[in-house]
């Protein structure tokens, strides 16, 4: 401790000794100097560390909280300048699918359809209408109409008589009761082989028969001798 004191007073005694006053040239110097140029604004000098500054003890890395809360502040801007001018998310709703009803089964859709009919009313010279139903199985039917027989039987009753009209086109001519008969005609998946159905008379029936003539008009030419009939 009197080592200490004894330098205190001979330092004390040395600055007593000089001038009290610093001279006015150098201090008006460098106050121009310092009007002449100022200093521009540092915008980030609260980031820079003070190296006169103690470091901050709580963290290893010697930096300022002031410094790191800037630091995170930045950081947090930047992340939500992203978010707001960046893509919207495509957002993919679900496509429900339709379920089934329960306790209902899907109906099988048919594999083909039925031929359509061709209804005929046949011309007769006498007795009562006759009419005959004509089905294609074949595809090949244009058109079915009616002859015009003459009077009396020209025509067998046990069989169906075919001729040619034109290449295309048949006549099928046969006999029977003049009562009321709705006949029907079906014509095979192959157009030569054909079946008539012809039901019995009803009532009284007259024992001389009137001709029925039946014309068919295919899409494509047709034999009348390779043509197969068959009377049920």
């Amino acid at each position: 401790m009197t080592t200490l004191n004894d330098f205190d007073r001979v330092l004390g005694e040395w600055l007593n000794e000089g001038p009290n006053r610093a001279p006015d040239r150098p201090v008006d110097l460098a106050v121009e100097h310092a009007r002449s140029h100022p200093r521009r604004p540092d915008l980030i000098g609260f980031l820079r560390p003070d190296p006169m500054a103690r470091p901050f003890r709580g963290l290893g890395m010697g930096l300022r909280p002031a410094m790191i809360l800037a630091t995170l502040a930045l950081l947090l801007a930047a992340v939500v300048a992203i978010g707001v001018g960046g893509p919207k998310p495509l957002v993919v709703l679900p496509n429900p699918s339709p379920s089934a009803s329960p306790g209902i089964s899907p109906t099988p859709s048919p594999t083909g359809t039925a031929p359509a009919g061709i209804l005929v009313n046949l011309t007769v010279a006498a007795g009562q209408p006759q009419t005959v139903d004509v089905i294609d199985e074949s595809g090949t039917l244009l058109e079915a109409s009616s002859g015009s027989p003459t009077d009396g039987q020209g025509f067998p009753s046990d069989s169906v008589e075919v001729t040619n009209i034109d290449a295309t086109t048949l006549q099928l001519g046969w006999a029977g009761f003049p009562c009321r008969t709705d006949h029907e005609l079906r014509i095979g998946s192959d157009g030569r082989v054909m079946t008539l159905v012809r039901p019995p008379c009803d009532g009284v029936t007259d024992s001389i028969g009137v001709d029925r003539i039946l014309i068919l008009r295919f899409s494509e030419p047709i034999v009348a001798a390779e043509v197969a009939i068959t009377i049920q």
